[in-house]
């Protein structure tokens, strides 16, 4: 069992480490070991954030776009343009997290620059 099942679920979690970040941490480094277990467990779990890093399933430009609002009725979610510019609503089903190589490059990597 990971540490977020064993504090109850992602939820529950998260609200544990939001109070950890209002006080001090205790060891240097804590706030960001406590957002990547997060940001793993959402990835792992297709939960989606406001500031996620997503990329298409299907289009073909592969490119990268923060999430700017969630609504997980729709199962919708507000993302920026690859260029910031604008937000459009996306069906989150049709979208997954960037993982950290992609976002290092700033696309989905099984795209071809070619197309």
């Amino acid at each position: 069992m990971n540490l977020i099942e064993q504090l109850g679920g992602y939820e529950r979690a998260k609200h544990e480490f939001e109070m950890i970040k209002e006080m001090k941490p205790i060891y240097p480094g804590e706030i960001e070991t406590n957002d990547r277990l997060l940001l793993e467990y959402r990835r792992q779990h297709n939960i989606f954030e406001s500031d996620d890093l997503v990329t298409s399933k299907k289009w073909v430009d592969g490119s990268i776009h923060k999430i700017e609002l969630v609504d997980s009725e729709d199962r919708t979610l507000k993302i920026f343009s690859h260029d910031m510019a604008f937000s459009y609503w996306v069906d989150s089903r049709n979208y997954r997290h960037a993982t950290d190589a992609e976002i290092k490059v700033g696309k989905r990597l099984e795209v071809n620059d070619e197309y």
